[in-house]
């Protein structure tokens, strides 16, 4: 994580909870759907998380490699769009539609009523945050701490609620070696003849 944002004061008891209880986290198989422009760097590499790592998102701060996604196209279309709302803008740029197989094997399922009542958090709460402006004043929200805890505890990702579609669901994966997990592009073998590398 960057050093520069100020670190959330429950970063530690979350992260320790998650590695006393790996039995919170659970295996996912599916496929999630991704909208990016073609000219940004994650285009050309599917997979890395690397714009991610670079901007920050609302489930990781800066620094943490992070690959978003959403179990249906509907719902990935509208959260691409939600920073152009965000700032009052309109990006005419052409945007590419990816589908992501996924075998992943130690999720932390925020959808689940009854986890969150385990982790003291309401879905208010998980949206109340405006983790942008948290961001810009260099303190990391509450759900970019869930998402390093998560991943510093081992696990392979989050499904989380969306911020944009009701009922939406949206997948958070931080990519990298984590034994079986798997991620597979759908017809990479296109994309790898535009030029985008797909494999992570």
């Amino acid at each position: 994580m960057s050093a520069s944002l100020h670190r959330h004061p429950r970063f530690i008891e979350l992260r320790d909870r998650f590695r006393e209880q790996p039995e919170w986290f659970t295996d996912w198989k599916g496929t999630f759907f991704r909208f990016q422009t073609v000219d940004f760097p994650t285009a050309r590499d599917v997979l890395s998380g690397h714009g991610a790592r670079q901007h920050g998102g609302r489930w990781n701060p800066p620094g943490l490699p992070t690959l978003y996604g959403s179990t249906t196209d509907i719902t990935a279309l509208e959260e691409c769009k939600a920073n152009d709302r965000y700032y009052g803008i309109e990006t005419r740029s052409p945007r590419l539609l990816v589908a992501v197989d996924a075998r992943l094997t130690r999720m932390l399922d925020l959808t689940d009523p009854a986890l969150r009542r385990k982790l003291g958090l309401t879905l208010k709460e998980l949206a109340a945050e405006d983790w942008r402006k948290l961001q810009e004043a260099r303190k990391e929200s509450l759900t970019q701490m869930l998402g390093r805890a998560v991943a510093d505890a081992g696990g392979s990702g989050l499904l989380v609620p969306s911020a944009s579609v009701h009922r939406g669901v949206n997948v958070v994966v931080f990519p990298g070696d984590r034994g079986p997990d798997r991620l597979t592009v759908i017809e990479g073998n296109k994309l790898e003849r535009m030029g985008v590398k797909t494999k992570a």
